[in-house]
Order: C-alpha cells, then structure tokens, then sequence
C-alpha cells in the first residue's frame, strides 16, 4: 500500500464526524496493514485462566494473522509463544485446546517444552551443528487480570496496565469484582463483516430503539452516555428504566475487546472480534458471573445477550455489504451520539497510517 494510499483521509474530517472511507473497511491490504500494525504491537485478550487450570494445559488462540499456543507449565508459570515451528512454519498445535507434556510438531515431529524452548528434532545428532539452544518457539508477552489473559505477540510490549489505564476503576464502579467472577460459557458467532464494523456497533446505542427493541425496554437509550476522554479504552453507560440508580455499563478495550459489566446479577461479558479477513470476524463471548448468580439470572442474562448479538450480525452485515458497493464513499458519524465510533476511528486510522 503506497503513502499516497495511506494519508488520503484528512484527520479533520474525522474529528468533524466524517467516517473511514468504505474502502479501509473491505480493501486486503488495509487488512494486511492492520495485522502489521495493530495486531502484531497490541495486547489482545485471548481465554481465561481456568482454560490453564492444571500444569500441561493449552489452548491456541489467533492474534490477527499469527497463530498462538498459550500453555501452564509444571511450576504453574503462564506462556505465549507463537504457534509456529522453527523447522519448516507449519503450525505446531492443530487443537484448540487439550493437555500435553510436551508440544511435539505434528508435521516432522521437533518438540518443544511448555516453555516453548526446543526439546528434541528427530535426526538433529547427524548435523554436524544443531543450533538447537537458538530454536525456540518465538516468545510473545503475556499478562493476567483477573481470570482474563492478554497476550501482545511483542516480546517486548509495555506491561498491560499501559494500556488498560484506569479501567479496573470503572469496573468497580460498575460493581463487579473481576476477581470473584468464573467464566462458564463461550459463545461463538460467525460474522460477515470486517471486524471494524463489529466494534463500532459496540461503540453505540444509537440504534438501539430501532434495531433491539427488547434491550431498549430496559435501558434508558436517550440518557445512555458515552466516556472517550481515555487513550485506549471508551466506556458506555446505560441506566435501568424503573430502577433509581441501576445500569449496565460497557467499555470497548484497543483494538477487539469488549465488556458488558452488571452488578445484578453480578456479571461480565468479554466479548472479542477475532479478525479472519477483510469481510470475515469470529466474535467470542465469554460469559463470567459471580458463585451466587443462579441458574434462572444466567438463562434470563445469556438468553438476552443471545437475541442482541443476533440483532447486531444482521445489522453489521448489512453494513459490510453497503461499503463493499462502494455507492457511498464514507458514512457521516451522528456524533451527539457515535462519540465512541470517532474515538475507535482515530485508533485505527493512528496505528494504520502511523498519523
């Protein structure tokens, strides 16, 4: 992608409520440029730690285009390490989760320890030089908050709490202790659209008595507000109709995940857009609630996040498929209300075209 590409968009206009060309939402190399600079330099949620809950457990995760194994080893340290063998590039682990002592290749057999250092190459003693101390899966960075795990397949990213800032203090406020909730349930939806699209129907609840009549009975849509003064993180709050208060409040985390925090019953969601391509995102939910949320609070919690997250795959497909026609050559932000769309907008545009 040429510069002339790249500094096309005159900042002003986004600061003004004007929206990214359709083009950076469907073009493959702004989605390359996305996976150079965004998603190889960011920390990224990618599971939860009950998913490493004894020594030998994995699971393997996507951070844009790099495939990653996340494991426990034996004296119950945490590690991110690319998932991609040092013989030949294939992908070392084909399962997305499971227990093992070693991670052993499954194309031509090199194994490594749950450290990612190299343990054994089959026909390594008939080399006359075998740089085996060199071999180690690459290392990326990974951190804990809470019972959710980051990784940011920069070895040497700042720490998480860089980027995160204050927003453990937003979820006091909100009434939930990330430390006492479990996650119980992971929820897989399959979306024709760019990841893009995903996180700015996050970023708003302007369309909300429109498209989720349901969610629009409970919350107060017109004194639902919006928080973008912080770097990395916006953060969203709606009040419960009827009770004096009460709300659910929301924050979207640079650059796919995002949060729903409810003290009652108390909850969160982590919701992350994992990228496939240009037209394609995996959008996850992990569903975490405290010991004593009963059964009944979870069926009545997940069955509405459930009729929601259906409600938005129409609407962020319909928009993938508008920009992909190319009839309009950008959207016009209503910014009394999508503040959080211009807040996620700058971001990209920031770390695509090194503004």
């Amino acid at each position: 992608m040429s510069d002339t590409d790249l500094t096309r968009i005159d900042p002003g206009e986004l600061d003004s409520g004007g929206a990214l060309p359709c083009g950076w939402y469907t073009r493959g190399e702004i989605f390359a440029a996305e996976n150079q600079r965004i998603f190889r330099k960011m920390w990224q949620y990618v599971g939860h730690a009950a998913q490493l809950a004894r020594a030998g457990d994995f699971f393997t995760a996507t951070l844009g285009d790099v495939p990653a194994v996340i494991t426990r080893d034996d004296e119950g340290k945490i590690h991110a390490m690319a998932n991609v063998c040092r013989h030949r590039a294939s992908e070392v682990v084909l399962e997305c989760s499971g227990n093992r002592r070693t991670l052993q290749c499954h194309y031509h057999g090199w194994t490594y320890n749950l450290d990612g250092t190299l343990r054994a190459a089959p026909r390594s003693s008939e080399q006359r030089s075998f740089p085996k101390d060199r071999l180690s899966l690459a290392p990326f960075a990974v951190e804990t908050w809470g019972p959710m795990i980051f990784v940011n397949p920069d070895p040497d990213a700042p720490p998480l709490a860089s980027v995160i800032g204050d927003l453990p203090h937003l979820f006091g406020r909100a009434g939930v202790e990330v430390e006492k909730l479990k996650m119980i349930r992971r929820d897989v939806y399959e979306i024709a659209a760019n990841w893009k699209i995903v996180i700015e129907n996050f970023n708003e609840c302007y369309h909300c008595p429109i498209a989720h009549p349901k969610f629009s009975e409970l919350i107060d849509t017109d004194a639902y507000s919006a928080d973008v003064s912080h770097e990395y993180y916006s953060a969203y709050h709606g009040p419960i109709i009827g009770v004096p208060g009460a709300a659910v409040d929301y924050a979207t985390l640079w650059p796919t995940a995002m949060f729903t925090l409810s003290a009652k019953p108390h909850a969160m969601q982590v919701l992350r857009a994992w990228p496939i391509d240009p037209g394609h995102t995996r959008v996850t939910i992990d569903y975490y609630f405290a010991p004593d949320v009963s059964e009944a609070e979870i069926h009545d919690y997940v069955a509405l996040s459930d009729l929601v997250q259906r409600e938005d795959m129409v609407l962020c497909e319909s928009v993938h498929r508008g920009q992909r026609s190319a009839m309009v050559p950008r959207g016009h932000l209503m910014l009394s209300r999508e503040s959080g769309i211009r807040h996620f907008q700058r971001l990209v545009y920031r770390f695509v075209a090194g503004a």
